[in-house]
């Protein structure tokens, strides 16, 4: 799974941060499972009827980088629960700055999809959420 879009919050947070114009506090992250881009038209399953579905903290180890991308993954399972409802099809994935509203920082793809049916685990092993920023050559 990786995700590879950062938002438009999010990127003007780091330059802004970065080149000293104003100080970004290390925000808690969270997933959150998504029927469809949620840069488009996707909806996160939160809304009917994605029974027991909440966002879930996600522990990030330390970044590495091989030229030219940085990359960092999750260190513990990202554990879901079990779907009290069928929550339909599971395409992407997002990580806020909250757990119930807030920001989007990040977007992507899984890398395979995944219907959720009623009484299904969702989880994560560790290393398999990503998060990679790839140098631009010009």
């Amino acid at each position: 799974m990786v995700y590879e879009g950062f938002t438009e919050f999010a990127i003007k947070k780091i330059l802004d941060h970065m080149m000293g114009k104003a100080s970004y506090s290390m925000p808690t992250v969270y997933v959150a499972l998504f029927n469809g881009n949620p840069l488009g038209a996707g909806t996160e399953l939160a809304d009917p009827p994605a029974t027991d579905y909440a966002r879930e903290g996600v522990t990030w180890g330390s970044a590495s980088f091989v030229s030219p991308t940085g990359t960092i993954t999750n260190t513990a399972i990202v554990d879901f629960g079990t779907a009290g409802a069928a929550w339909g099809t599971v395409d992407y994935v997002a990580i806020y700055d909250d757990a119930t509203a807030g920001n989007m920082l990040a977007s992507g793809p899984l890398e395979v999809s995944r219907s959720v049916q009623l009484n299904d685990p969702v989880s994560f092993p560790v290393g398999e959420l990503k998060v990679r920023l790839t140098q631009a050559t010009v």
